[in-house]
């Protein structure tokens, strides 16, 4: 009778322990299940945090876009020069609600620094007056004015602030077009004064500007400051004549980085009475080919106006007819930056430069640039 007590006991308590570590492996099995759930949950709550800080992101980077395209193209059109409205303002107040929701989500820290860089990048090369909030949080610099009615030239603006764009000086002096001696683009290119840029082809813009014009075009200027354009023979003239300038030239490939280009130490340009006629005198330097000093006594030449009053057989007499555009040809192929472009361009380039470049097929720009030798703040006197 004991043995069997004793078998049943310990049958009874197989059967026990048995079933304790049954419950023991399910509670096991809830816990796992309870912890993959959460990690389910976990999951699913970074993605869709993934997602609103992709959003966020995306937000982001269509505001510095904004900003950028203001700060290269906007800013410097004509009739910007001082504007009631600040756009960058605007785009800096959105800027902050940004940077807010990201701090209310409490989401990654490394990209909320990042976006804090970028905005304080944002604010510090925007060349326009930030809001009165904004300038407590980063550095301030000093507002860009384009209207510059005390100053007479390029040459004469801050170089501490160093923005390239269109410019007035003084009082209005227009021409039988319009156009304004004394709006001019203003281009911080090398150390030192800021050039006047007297042309610029770019063949970027849309429509592309028709470089092939008349004599009395040239003459003129034609074009926008902002985009494409020749500044003018006779303004470039009557800058020219009060002091000895130099010339700077850039040309640029598609992709190219740094530009070409070449300084001639003294550059003039005579009046319309000898055909706007070319001179450049003292030191070159530069990477590109010196091509202009092969052009010193040479008079410009439109496709209705010919250098000298040359005649059908002098193998000058059509150079601007074949290559189009303006320009001091002697013997065509030497140099010209303003053949035409676009559905009517000639077989040969349209930006030419001794051997610059050629065979290759990418878009080339290019600008001429001018900038008194010794300059004299707020001189200036023109004589014919």
């Amino acid at each position: 009778m004991m043995k069997f007590s004793l078998i049943f006991l310990l049958a009874w308590s197989s059967v026990f322990l048995g079933s304790t570590h049954t419950m023991s492996r399910i509670r096991k099995s809830d816990i796992g299940l309870k912890s993959l759930e959460e990690l389910i949950l976990i999951r699913k709550t970074l993605a869709r945090q993934a997602l609103r800080l992709r959003g966020l992101e995306i937000n982001l980077h269509h505001v510095l876009s904004k900003v950028v395209f203001l700060s290269d193209a906007d800013v410097h059109a004509p009739g910007r020069f001082s504007s009631k409205a600040d756009p960058l303002t605007e785009l800096s107040e959105r800027l902050n609600t940004l940077l807010k929701r990201l701090s209310h989500e409490d989401l990654d820290q490394q990209f909320l620094k990042a976006c804090q860089k970028n905005r304080s990048r944002l604010l510090e090369t925007s060349p326009n007056q930030t809001s009165k909030k904004d300038v407590s949080k980063v550095k301030v610099i000093p507002k860009v004015d384009f209207h510059q009615p005390a100053k007479s030239d390029c040459y004469e603006l801050d170089e501490a602030v160093r923005v390239d764009g269109v410019y007035r000086f003084l009082v209005p002096e227009r021409n039988e077009v319009q156009r304004d001696l004394h709006q001019r683009y203003c281009a911080f290119a090398t150390d030192g004064p800021a050039w006047t840029v007297i042309q610029n082809r770019g063949g970027s813009f849309d429509p592309l500007e028709n470089f092939n014009r008349s004599w009395d075009e040239y003459r003129a200027g034609f074009g926008n400051l902002s985009r494409d354009f020749w500044f003018g023979n006779e303004f470039t003239h009557k800058i020219l004549y009060r002091d000895d300038h130099e010339l700077r030239v850039e040309l640029r490939e598609e992709d190219q980085d740094p530009a070409d280009w070449a300084e001639y130490s003294i550059f003039r340009m005579d009046s319309e009475r000898y055909n706007y006629q070319l001179s450049v005198e003292g030191d070159f330097r530069g990477s590109l080919p010196d091509v202009l000093e092969k052009l010193n006594g040479t008079e410009f030449s439109t496709h209705d106006r010919r250098r000298n009053g040359d005649t059908e057989n002098s193998r000058d007499s059509n150079c601007a007819e074949q290559y189009g555009g303006g320009w001091w040809f002697d013997g065509c192929t030497q140099s010209n930056l303003n053949g035409e472009l676009g559905v009517h361009q000639r077989a040969s380039p349209a930006i030419i430069w001794s051997n610059w470049r050629i065979g290759t097929d990418k878009p080339k720009n290019s600008r001429m640039m001018i900038r008194p030798v010794n300059p004299v703040p707020g001189g200036y006197f023109y004589e014919d």
